[in-house]
């Protein structure tokens, strides 16, 4: 066999490199058991299962041992980390106050007095006072239904205010102007004679505290035409009366999903006072 045969039959470098030791391994004297054997013997890189060629074969196609898990660290994560160690060190040694007990301890602190409580409340007691108030919410929040001049938008089922028996004529009471914006009027409802069928006012006491309520209610009363509090020290609609009509209907939502009505209104006696003892009395 000459070397052609043995270099040429693979290009594979390891091979070309075993190729002699595995021809002198495959030689017949060595294969055989009398030492000599009449049968061919095959070339290095036959397939016969005494090849021992064809052993290393085998091995050789196996792929190497997988290394995921065994790569060295990538150099950016080492000096990421090592500037995060120095920035902790610096910030530690720059802020700990060297853990002394009188900046952690703060026993100064003690004679601090508490948080100021939040203001009450306003309690205006005249009608200009509340009107002040009033115009600005009713402005903000009314204005856009029943208009800025109280006329309001009949052709729309909102019923005026100016003019109306139920802000200042002989349905008007605290009592009943306080829970309509308390918990809002669903319809039908008449005002200055007309019908108003599918009237809905929206209700305000989960929006307006209640001085705002009184206020918005004495503006009304004593805007445009209306003029239902002519003494300004006197007015007929305080927060009071608000909190009273709130805390006598406590098993009411605000939220509107149960407004009163017209019917649920006249029930309430016109000289009825939610600041009065006892639950709102109910005609028959």
């Amino acid at each position: 066999m000459n070397e052609s045969q043995l270099t040429g039959a693979s290009s594979d470098p390891v091979a070309a490199m075993h190729r002699a030791q595995m021809a002198q391994m495959n030689d017949p004297v060595m294969l055989s058991a009398t030492g000599v054997s009449d049968e061919a013997v095959e070339e290095p890189g036959g397939t016969a299962s005494d090849s021992v060629q064809g052993l290393h074969e085998m091995v050789m196609r196996e792929q190497a041992e997988p290394r995921d898990g065994f790569e060295p660290v990538p150099f950016w994560v080492a000096v990421v980390c090592g500037a995060l160690l120095a920035w902790g060190g610096y910030y530690i040694g720059t802020y700990t106050a060297d853990f002394r007990a009188d900046v952690y301890d703060r026993a100064d602190l003690k004679n601090v007095a508490p948080p100021v409580k939040p203001l009450p409340d306003p309690d205006p007691q005249t009608v200009e006072e509340l009107k002040r108030i009033g115009e600005q919410k009713y402005q903000t929040i009314c204005a856009a239904c029943h208009g800025a001049n109280g006329q309001g938008q009949p052709a729309q089922n909102i019923p005026p205010l100016d003019g109306s028996e139920w802000v200042v004529g002989d349905q008007a009471s605290a009592a009943r102007l306080s829970r309509i914006l308390l918990y809002g009027l669903n319809g039908p409802i008449t005002v200055s004679g007309r019908r108003y069928n599918g009237a809905v006012m929206p209700q305000q006491g989960n929006v307006l505290k209640d001085y705002e309520i009184a206020g918005v209610l004495m503006y009304i009363r004593n805007s445009w035409s209306n003029k239902g509090d002519p003494d300004n020290a006197k007015p007929a609609i305080t927060a009071a009366h608000v909190k009273a009509a709130r805390a006598k209907e406590s098993g009411r939502p605000t939220n509107g999903t149960q407004p009163v009505t017209e019917a649920e209104l006249l029930k309430i006696p016109i000289t009825y006072s939610d600041l009065d003892s006892g639950p709102p009395p109910t005609k028959n």
